[in-house]
């Protein structure tokens, strides 16, 4: 798999063979160092936080250095609130081994080309089929088949991927990147199971990938919000960039209702 970005090329390794594409990004199975963790009890119950860290340091997959922190904050009444934060330290200078040089615009290394997800899922003890689905999203990304490369975005009305008013899953199968979101805070959400209750995964960000999970036996729905589109480091959609000391910040919440 390959990039190009601010004039120049670089190549990804592949560890999806099927598809020959590359998934999850530069920090999906990296090491994350423990950086401070925290538990209380107060008038609304306990509340308890970790933080993880992690520097990815230049590479000839991704010239610049980054500063990752995920903080994780479990509490009674909001439930789990990740937060990711990342911060441009700089990008390799020149090359060297195993290192690529930061292209360069109008003689200044090029900003970080950045975009962020987590892979939640939701599940309510039964079999997914079963459970009622809602996405208020307006458009979905379609694949190619073969390599799952986006193939462009197209409206959802009257197809099965139209998740707005939540309806009964069953056997529909999707592996797709929505979007057409309302503005501010969202929710995608799943009920079913003993007691109806519903698990909600909320965020702000532009995209959310749902997967009806085939791998895992359709068992839960992967919710991922992310802010840009599969390949956009090759499109351009919705991708961040961040200067030399720039930090961009990236939130979702897990809750249940009943």
């Amino acid at each position: 798999s390959t990039y190009t970005y601010a004039g120049a090329d670089f190549l990804v390794p592949c560890n999806e063979p099927d598809t020959g594409s590359a998934l999850h990004g530069l920090v999906g199975w990296s090491d994350f160092q423990v950086a401070s963790e925290t538990g209380e009890d107060d008038a609304a119950g306990p509340r308890s936080e970790v933080t993880l860290e992690l520097t990815l340091m230049p590479s000839y997959v991704y010239p610049w250095a980054l500063e990752v922190t995920v903080c994780f904050a479990l509490d009674a009444e909001r439930g789990l609130t990740v937060t990711t934060t990342s911060t441009n330290l700089g990008a390799a200078a020149a090359p060297a081994a195993n290192v690529a040089g930061a292209p360069e615009v109008d003689g200044v290394p090029a900003p970080a080309p950045y975009g962020v997800s987590c892979h939640p899922y939701l599940t309510r003890g039964v079999a997914l089929d079963k459970c009622v689905l809602t996405v208020p999203a307006e458009l979905v990304l379609d694949v190619e088949p073969d390599t799952m490369a986006p193939a462009g975005e197209r409206e959802i009305a009257g197809t099965d991927w139209d998740w707005r008013e939540g309806r009964l899953v069953g056997q529909t199968s999707t592996d797709n990147a929505y979007t057409g979101l309302p503005d501010g805070q969202w929710q995608v959400r799943l009920t079913g199971g003993e007691g109806g209750h519903t698990a909600v995964m909320s965020s702000d960000v532009p995209w959310v990938q749902i997967y009806s999970g085939e791998h895992l036996g359709r068992c839960g729905v992967a919710v991922e919000p992310m802010t840009c589109p599969p390949n956009a480091f090759n499109s351009g959609t919705d991708l961040v960039t961040l200067e030399v000391g720039q930090s961009h910040e990236f939130t979702y919440r897990l809750f249940e209702e009943d």
